[in-house]
């Protein structure tokens, strides 16, 4: 049964990036690092090592009402930051796209899932959630630190509203994070293992 998607309650809070196709940019978290959820007894890590391996992966999970809005406003094509977070080091790694547009949250449905919603149906689905896909790598991590310190992101959502789990960035903040990873030195620091063949954008 396909679902309307529906409007978001709030518009995007940034305008489109008429020099790039018109695409918005957003930000992503994501943990590297092994975690048992004490309720499901599964592993919930997934790195940006992982989603490369994949043609896509449904973004799902999602439980915060802003989250959820903020990927009712992505189109596909829009460039994702992949942040990873419950790091030692947390920090941007890498570029993914929208691969498609929200779609029902198929996890609220299933009693199994730690994010099974029994509130939602689905004729009305509460939880809406998009398919991204890899697109490379960083040069080196771009840390929560070195995020801070820079006087150009002090506005930047992560930085003021660090739990937010999906969140929108400034055109202006995007090819500022690109400015610091292009001055740094190729290092795998990235918590995870992707050859350094993947940063260079992949098309």
């Amino acid at each position: 049964m396909l679902v309307e998607k529906p409007q978001p309650k709030k518009p995007a809070e940034f305008p489109q990036d008429p020099q790039n196709n018109n695409v918005r940019y957003w930000l992503i978290k994501s943990e590297p690092l092994s975690r048992i959820d004490p309720k499901t007894g599964k592993d919930v890590k997934f790195p940006l090592s992982e989603l490369q391996k994949l043609e896509y992966e449904q973004w799902d999970g999602v439980r915060n009402h802003e989250a959820k809005n903020n990927m009712l406003n992505m189109s596909k094509g829009d460039i994702l930051l992949f942040y990873h977070s419950n790091a030692p080091v947390p920090g941007i790694v890498g570029e993914a796209k929208v691969h498609n547009e929200a779609h029902p949250d198929s996890t609220q449905f299933n009693a199994k899932s730690n994010y099974y919603d029994p509130k939602s149906t689905k004729e009305s689905p509460r939880w809406w959630c998009v398919d991204v896909s890899f697109v490379r790598r960083f040069r080196s991590k771009v840390s929560l630190e070195q995020l801070r310190s820079n006087e150009k992101l002090k506005d930047m959502t992560l930085v003021k509203r660090g739990r937010l789990s999906v969140t929108p960035v400034r055109k202006e903040e995007y090819y500022e994070v690109l400015k610091m990873e292009e001055s740094k030195e190729i290092n795998d620091d990235i918590d995870c293992v992707i050859d350094q063949k993947y940063i260079k954008r992949i098309e």
